[in-house]
């Protein structure tokens, strides 16, 4: 196996899909993981003392919110994919059950490890500067930029080679239609004639399969854009500015965000670019977070 084969097997790696719904819970596992053996991690890990915990974290911060989170099936269900390996694993199911996949408990009990075989391992142990693309392959294929920058800072990963393609006429439609101002708090600063940290924000992820139409784009500023992508801020079915009650800080984040709780977002001129409701549904479903 070379790298671009292992590029292609992390691309089709089989996720869990029921409708329209996000599944990040695999794409998750293997970025901690690559962050961990960037820092010269063996090759497996023990589930229950290295997996569990910092991969729920990821789970609760960056996957659609559930009320419980489940780390332990991406764990287990990657040995399907042909690059992940699982040590002593049989001691931890019962054929009596018809679900043989073992809770996170059970696998803990067992101590059981997983990680990259020992081929994949060492071809990225060879070149380490792989690992940095590979991840930066995994975040563009299932996060926004905004959320994809948010776990590269996190996990230490480097993402100053990504390549990330933009539409610019997205950008161009969805900026006229909002008059070129956030449509949460009407920053409209220009250069000139130049708008500046004004962006134009997809409801429904591109990585998700939401459309570059003026009906799935939100013109927002930086901070509102981030916001938005990280579920700090959502809408309802009447457009009105929803927050998280998660978000907090000081008189700054009070105004920026609480002063403009429960207030309709400024509306395109002309109705037919409205948001389209199923884009904001999404939204609310997949990535708000309450």
């Amino acid at each position: 196996m070379d790298i671009k084969q292992l590029q292609n097997i992390i691309t089709d790696i089989t996720i869990w899909k029921k409708g329209d719904q996000r599944a990040p819970h695999k794409p998750l596992l293997l970025l901690y993981v690559l962050s961990q053996y960037k820092q010269g991690h063996k090759r497996l890990f023990d589930y229950g003392t290295e997996i569990q915990q910092p991969l729920l974290e990821l789970l609760n911060n960056f996957a659609p919110q559930r009320k419980t989170q489940y780390p332990n099936m991406p764990f287990w269900r990657l040995k399907g994919d042909g690059f992940w390996q699982l040590e002593n694993a049989e001691p931890c199911t019962d054929p009596q059950k018809e679900s043989k996949e073992p809770t996170s408990k059970r696998l803990a009990e067992c101590h059981v490890q997983g990680g990259f075989n020992e081929s994949t391992y060492s071809l990225i142990a060879k070149k380490p500067k792989q690992i940095d693309k590979l991840a930066q392959q995994i975040l563009s294929e299932h996060f926004p930029e905004n959320v994809q920058d948010t776990i590269a800072n996190r996990l230490g990963f480097s993402l100053a080679d990504i390549n990330k393609q933009r539409d610019p006429k997205f950008r161009q439609m969805v900026l006229r239609a909002y008059n070129y101002q956030c449509a949460v708090c009407g920053y409209n600063l220009k250069q000139d004639c130049t708008p500046v940290g004004l962006e134009a924000a997809h409801v429904k992820w591109k990585t998700s399969g939401g459309p570059c139409v003026i009906n799935n784009g939100l013109a927002l500023c930086s901070i509102h854009h981030s916001a938005f992508d990280m579920g700090a801020i959502g809408l309802d079915s009447s457009f009105k500015l929803l927050v998280s009650g998660g978000v907090n800080g000081n008189d700054i984040i009070e105004k920026l965000f609480w002063d403009f709780e429960g207030k309709q977002i400024f509306l395109p001129k002309v109705k037919e670019d409205y948001l389209q409701d199923r884009f904001v549904e999404w939204h609310f479903r997949e990535v708000f977070r309450v």
